[in-house]
């Protein structure tokens, strides 16, 4: 744990063996002044993870499941954060797996040949962002629930051999810390570019939910616009989509 710490700074580290979820604990703790950014809310074993809206994250032993801590910085926007988050977990993925052919999934998963290999649930609280993610790390797909194995993926399948957990988050928290410093000096124009250019969506039908009583939003996946918004084209009208539930047409 000593050398977890060293290798985290200057995020200081709160671990916790067992915790519903890291984003409510961070949240509790600092509503009660027990948590002053930037640190890492850490647990061993997530058992109420959230995902966006009513969506769960269920993880096991290999995943790593954490929340980092960051004071809020006015120059990103609160829907531009998951996607700076995204493109930085999606890098820190492809350094430790060896294999640069993982995608991000807008507005906040990460896949691999189309199965899902990370999640990310990004909040404002108190002056501070909460960017929790849940990455697979040595989780073996072969362990999760019928209807759940065929549908993810984790780094050390990607990579063939089992990864070094504290390794694998130390080069998160390095790649968060870099990107988000990208991002606030007026480089948020390259972020984008260089999200799109591992856009699993592009050029792909789809559609994204909203409320339960609005339809859809359906068309061909152009990429991201100059704000981070979904671009879809339907019948010659684009459509500029800021947050949503996706589901791929094709």
């Amino acid at each position: 744990m000593a050398e977890l710490r060293e290798r985290l700074k200057p995020y200081r580290l709160h671990w916790f063996p067992t915790l519903r979820s890291t984003n409510d604990h961070a949240a509790v703790l600092r509503k009660h002044k027990k948590l002053f950014a930037p640190a890492v809310v850490l647990t061993g074993r997530q058992t109420a993870g959230r995902g966006r809206g009513s969506n769960t994250w269920w993880s096991r032993a290999g995943s790593l499941t954490v929340t980092f801590v960051i004071p809020t910085d006015d120059r990103i926007e609160p829907h531009q954060l998951p996607l700076i988050a995204g493109l930085a977990t999606r890098n820190a993925a492809a350094e430790l797996s060896g294999n640069d052919a993982i995608q991000l999934k807008w507005p906040n998963d990460l896949q691999f040949e189309g199965r899902k290999l990370a999640g990310l649930l990004c909040e404002r609280v108190l002056n501070a962002d909460l960017v929790g993610i849940g990455l697979n790390v040595n989780l073996n797909p072969d362990d999760a629930p019928k209807d759940l194995g065929r549908l993810i993926a984790s780094l050390a399948q990607i990579q063939g051999t089992p990864l070094d957990m504290t390794s694998a988050l130390a080069t998160l928290a390095s790649h968060l810390r870099l990107t988000l410093k990208r991002a606030a000096s007026n480089s948020f124009a390259a972020i984008l570019r260089e999200y799109d250019s591992h856009h699993a969506l592009i050029g792909k039908r789809v559609s994204v939910s909203h409320a339960p009583n609005e339809p859809p939003t359906s068309g061909r996946c152009e990429g991201l616009d100059s704000i981070g918004r979904l671009l879809l084209r339907e019948r010659g009208k684009l459509h500029h989509v800021i947050s949503g539930q996706v589901k791929i047409r094709q």
